[in-house]
């Protein structure tokens, strides 16, 4: 017995110490730095920790070698945030090069190979734009050091600074400019590097307000809209045609032709189902959830449909739900504007009049319970008070599940209410509904739903509704007064009037109305402080949202791309912009028609491709090759251009800083 004894006692004396040695396990890192492919020498290389909430760690520090090489060994494995790397100065081929200044920001499982150069500077730097303070200061809430670390490797591969498998990929390479501006600004920071040219190096730190190439690009990212005719003629000046060629002289292949109209930078993100995707949420966890109109590869359309379910996306953008269904089930068929997430739980609403339930792991937990008739669903919203809104577009009508109980779906009848379509619940517990079938905004306190007050907006069939942090609520608008619209049959479905409203705006194209739609400003009170904000210069704006610094980000559904404003606070907003002025309109190949825009721990930005080929969508005989292309494809995340927020979005908008 006391053999037996002693023999399981050294087994689990064997066994702690081994998974000892695993959950302490160091990590080794061989860093090379380079510029356009040449070593570094003696370049000051240090190692960081970013905490979350906290000021980041230096762990490590030390010089390059000739062949531009450091290694850190003995490196624990990081119990949260991740490890960075930056260089700064060192000498090329015996020349100073003290403006050089590179990052590398590593996965949390990484190790071995690390490289910093052009590249992985530029991949490193946009994820994590807003979360930059000084060169090596990156700080932000858990979930923003997750998301924005994660996403690097959409952008570069660091361990040979070389570009990431999702930027190279089918859906992005072809279809936007990220490759080529990446390129452009590589040869820019080299001009302080491996090019050797103290003078365009001077200028390049000078035209971005930096200290070094790495602050340079820092301020690139977070306003990329700045200066680009002057580093794009930078550019061209210091690259110039060889005599007798027609390709620049540098290596970064292939590079920016034209003026940009900004260095944003950005990557569509596809796969889980996802198609046609409505509104977009973030949980607790860093995760994307969106319901889908249609199921990808299907002819769906405003005619004949096969509704598509609910995706799901890592913090990095992988996508964990099931290809082609996402999660569906629960008797969904078809999501419009409804997702919303709560503290512990994601909320759908169908065009069937569902409302589907799940936790943060996707199982499934309902349908929702509701005691009375409801029609077809679209917008929610989650309440400070753990209260899910739900708008019944079809029946004029609220649904409220108190305390987040999905068993206890009630039916709130509120006066004034027409086919509502958007939802919004501010901290002190007023609910805001836009009214698509109108030109109001239905407000009321969440007990006192008789006392509604009907809010007149200056523009028609409002959509999406968005608080920010002070408590003004932005409205989109989607036509504009007096714009001629169709009339649409009292309790027709959402999808009818989708089809009743888009056959009317392309008959009106043909004479010559290309643009309609606007913005509503509205103080917490209730009071309209501005009207027809963007009024021609929008087309049939849609979903709106609040960055953490209270600057408006707007979805420009029929005019493809969306639109940066100006908020509330001025101090906060750039180049003495004024409340409602544009700051940026934003284009690019891979952004379709935009329904939602959506923030990030992190400050990026998201949009949802809603639809792409309307005749596919609207005719009732589509042309084959493009009958599975109606809906939009994906969505894409905007990188860096955004002040942090903390998700999951319960009441008004909460910044992170």
């Amino acid at each position: 017995m006391k053999n037996t004894f002693i023999y399981w006692f050294i087994c689990l004396l064997a066994l702690s110490l081994t998974t000892s040695a695993a959950w302490s396990s160091d990590q080794k890192f061989s860093i090379t730095v380079l510029s356009a492919g040449i070593p570094v020498s003696n370049a000051e290389v240090t190692l960081w920790q970013a905490q979350p909430e906290t000021k980041p760690k230096m762990l490590g520090q030390g010089s390059t070698t000739k062949a531009g090489q450091i290694q850190f060994d003995t490196v624990p494995a990081p119990v949260s945030g991740f490890y960075y790397l930056i260089s700064k100065g060192g000498e090329i081929d015996g020349v100073d090069v003290p403006n050089y200044a590179g990052l590398a920001v590593l996965r949390a499982d990484q190790q071995g190979a690390v490289t910093i150069n052009e590249l992985s500077t530029i991949g490193s730097v946009w994820p994590l734009a807003g979360l930059f303070a000084e060169d090596q200061n990156i700080t932000g809430s858990a979930n923003g050091l997750l998301i924005g670390s994660q996403h690097v490797q959409n952008l570069v591969d660091v361990s040979t600074g070389t570009f990431g498998a999702t930027v190279l990929n089918g859906s992005n390479l072809t279809f936007s400019e990220t490759v080529a501006r990446m390129n452009t600004l590589a040869a820019l920071m080299s001009l302080c590097g491996a090019r050797n040219d103290p003078s365009n190096c001077e200028k390049f730190i000078d035209i971005t307000a930096g200290k070094s190439t790495l602050t340079a690009l820092r301020n690139i990212a977070v306003r990329p809209y700045l200066n680009t005719k002057e580093l794009f003629a930078l550019f061209t000046t210091a690259f110039p045609y060889p005599d007798g060629e027609e390709r620049r002289s540098t290596n970064f292949l292939p590079y920016l032709s034209y003026v940009p109209d900004d260095f944003a930078l950005m990557v569509r993100l596809s796969g889980g189902g996802t198609y046609s995707p409505g509104r977009l949420m973030f949980d607790n966890r860093g995760q994307l959830w969106s319901g889908q109109n249609w199921m990808p590869g299907s002819q769906s359309g405003l005619s004949k449909a096969i509704g598509g379910g609910v995706v799901r996306l890592a913090p990095g953008g992988e996508a964990l739900s099931p290809p082609l269904v996402g999660y569906n089930g629960q008797g969904l068929d078809g999501i419009g504007w409804g997702t919303t997430v709560s503290a512990d739980k994601v909320w759908v609403s169908s065009f069937n009049g569902t409302v589907g339930v799940f936790d943060l792991d996707g199982k499934v937990l309902g349908p929702a319970h509701v005691d009375g008739e409801n029609g077809a669903l679209q917008g929610l919203a989650t309440a400070p008070n753990g209260d899910v809104w739900v708008c019944d577009n079809q029946l004029n009508q609220l649904i409220r599940f108190p305390k987040g109980d999905h068993t206890k779906g009630e039916v709130v009848n509120v006066p004034g209410l027409k086919r509502p379509f958007a939802v919004a619940v501010d901290n002190r517990n007023v609910v805001w509904v836009t009214n698509n079938g109108s030109i109001t905004v239905t407000r009321f306190l969440a007990g006192q739903p008789d006392q509604a007050q009907q809010i007149q907006l200056g523009g028609m069939a409002p959509r999406g509704v968005a608080i920010d942090s002070s408590g003004h609520v932005w409205v989109g608008n989607n036509f504009s007064m007096g714009y001629p619209l169709a009339k649409v049959p009292e309790k027709a479905s959402i999808i009818e009037e989708f089809k009743i409203n888009i056959e009317k705006v392309l008959k009106n194209e043909q004479q010559g109305i290309t643009k309609t739609g606007n913005v509503t400003l509205i103080s917490p009170d209730g009071a309209v402080l501005q009207k027809q904000v963007l009024e021609g210069e929008i087309y049939a704006p849609w979903g709106v949202s609040i960055a953490g610094d209270d600057t408006v980000f707007i979805g420009n559904f029929l005019g493809t791309g969306f639109i940066h404003m100006c908020g509330t606070n001025e101090k906060l907003c750039p180049d003495g912009k004024k409340t409602g002025e544009i700051i940026h309109y934003y284009r690019s190949g891979v952004l379709q028609e935009s329904t939602d825009t959506m923030l990030d721990d992190a400050g990026n930005v998201w949009m949802a491709n809603n639809w792409d080929v309307i005749p596919a969508l609207v005719d009732d005989n589509p042309d084959r090759r493009t009958a599975t292309m109606g809906g939009g494809t994906g969505m894409v995340v905007i990188y860096g251009i955004g002040a942090p927020v903390i998700n999951p979005l319960i009441g008004q908008v909460r910044s992170s800083n």
